[in-house]
């Protein structure tokens, strides 16, 4: 709208002037070398205004003739790059379909056209590791370093391929160069974990979990997890080196960040009885139970210094554990075993027959076999309830959530695939697995009376002979 007024605006002062020019006409007389012209002032102005305008067209053209080598120049680097980015483009499109000789025909293009050295190195990097070629990509990615805009990728291409090959020194030191330039990218913390938690450099480890939380890289919960293995790992470490105040200390921490945290719970508690700081080990036992009832949680619950072996004091105690969950499955395994090594057959069958409803697992089945073999000598009934165990569901054990392997105990990394904080105690998906340290029964052996009872308590102790936790809590993988 305004520029239409706007418009209109100069035209009436155009026809102002040409009216006032009519209006007053006057006369002009010029000599010049022997001519005399006589006109009018609107003519002559009229005159000098085409001979501007044809000035000016003469002036354009005598530009366009002198640019036009340049601009010939102009218009085919012009092309060049068109053509050279359009092969940039195609070429990071055949890197991420995984077209390995795609990549590299367009990568030898965009290098041809393209007179921008870091974008193709990092193209030709990128086609040099799809094909495999490492001294290649290794090369380019070095030369990545020389220039600013790609010396931070250069950096986290030459950390990938030293992690590649197993050189965590090399990578080390390009990851102590990125995070100089960077050190809030998500890569270079988790780079710095990794690193630092498989060399043993735990506090370090630690510090870049926290900053991966700080800076929200990570979950809060995620990270709290990962920092209470890393300070199980630290604490093991100290445990070992005979420094069990230092231990304890990691092991609080642990427990802070990841309540019932079972390694941590049994560690923590065996370490308190063997302080004699019996109450306060009992108490984390009954906690962890709470938080996740484990059978390991049984087992030092039972080594507590002190506790009699009078089969109704550990039955006592048991109790008292599972009072925190007393209609976990775990709970009732556990009275179940205390009350069948104090052959009370009685409490020991009716904890079963619930299990076998409702968690009809495969020791479930095994301690019925070991009920019928003790309290009545029927080894054929032992056989059968051996037979179902066969195809009855697996144990829980250690199992790894990223290659499906099973640990007999837990640890920080999985001894198959080397992956950190990936072993959970659940139920394998399979069932093609025995209890170590107990050799597997056949029905056969049942039948021949190899399923041998043991030898009667005295009066004074009331005491029988029980399998080791070991045999009854862990597997073989």
């Amino acid at each position: 709208m305004w520029r239409g007024i706007l418009f209109f605006v100069k035209l009436a002062i155009l026809v102002a002037i040409a009216v006032w020019l009519a209006e007053q006409p006057g006369n002009v007389s010029i000599e010049w070398l022997g001519y005399r012209v006589d006109t009018s002032v609107g003519l002559l102005l009229a005159a000098v205004f085409v001979l501007l305008v044809v000035a000016a067209l003469g002036y354009r053209f005598w530009r366009a003739l002198r640019g036009t080598p340049r601009s010939l120049v102009r218009a085919r680097q012009r092309s060049r790059r068109r053509k050279g980015y359009e092969a940039l483009t195609n070429g990071l499109v055949a890197v991420a379909a995984g077209d390995a000789p795609e990549a590299d025909k367009w990568a030898r293009r965009a290098s041809h056209l393209l007179d921008e050295p870091p974008l193709v190195r990092l193209l030709e990097a990128q086609a040099a590791q799809l094909d495999n070629d490492e001294p290649t990509a290794r090369a380019r990615f070095t030369e990545m370093l020389e220039y600013r805009e790609t010396r931070f990728l250069g950096l986290r291409g030459l950390f990938l391929q030293a992690m590649r090959d197993g050189d965590e020194e090399a990578a080390r030191r390009y990851l102590e160069r990125a995070r100089n330039l960077r050190p809030e990218t998500p890569w270079v913390l988790n780079g710095l974990f990794e690193l630092s938690e498989r060399s043993g450099d735990l506090g370090k480890a630690e510090e870049a979990l926290r900053e991966s939380q700080k800076q929200r890289f990570l979950p809060r919960p995620e990270a709290s997890r990962k920092r209470a293995v890393v300070l199980m790992e630290a604490a093991e470490a100290a445990e070992a080196a005979g420094d069990t105040a230092t231990a304890r200390r990691h092991l609080a921490r642990a427990l802070k960040l990841e309540p019932g945290f079972i390694p941590a719970v049994l560690l923590a508690a065996r370490l308190d009885f063997r302080k004699g700081r019996k109450r306060r080990a009992r108490k984390l036992l009954e906690q962890g139970w709470q938080e996740q009832p484990h059978p390991g949680i049984v087992e030092v619950c039972l080594e507590e210094p002190g506790l009699s072996d009078k089969p109704y004091e550990r039955i006592k105690r048991i109790e008292r554990l599972t009072q925190a969950n007393p209609t976990h499955p775990e709970s009732r395994l556990a009275l179940a075993q205390v009350n069948l090594d104090a052959e009370l057959w009685g409490e020991a069958r009716k904890h079963l027959r619930s299990l076998m409803e409702s968690t009809p697992e495969h020791r479930v089945f095994r301690m019925m076999a070991e009920l019928e073999a003790r309290e009545k000598g029927d080894s054929e009934k032992a056989a059968d309830w051996l037979r179902q165990a066969e195809t009855a569901n697996p144990d829980p054990a250690w199992v790894c959530g990223s290659c499906g392997a099973l640990s007999g105990k837990w640890s920080a990394r999985c001894g198959v695939c080397d992956t950190f904080d990936t072993l959970l105690w659940r139920t394998p998906r399979h069932s093609s697995m025995n209890l170590v340290g107990i050799p597997p029964i056949e029905a056969e052996q049942v039948q021949e009376g190899e399923f041998s009872e043991p030898d009667a308590p005295s009066e004074d102790e009331g005491t029988i002979s029980r399998d080791s936790a070991d045999e009854r809590q862990t597997h073989s993988v």
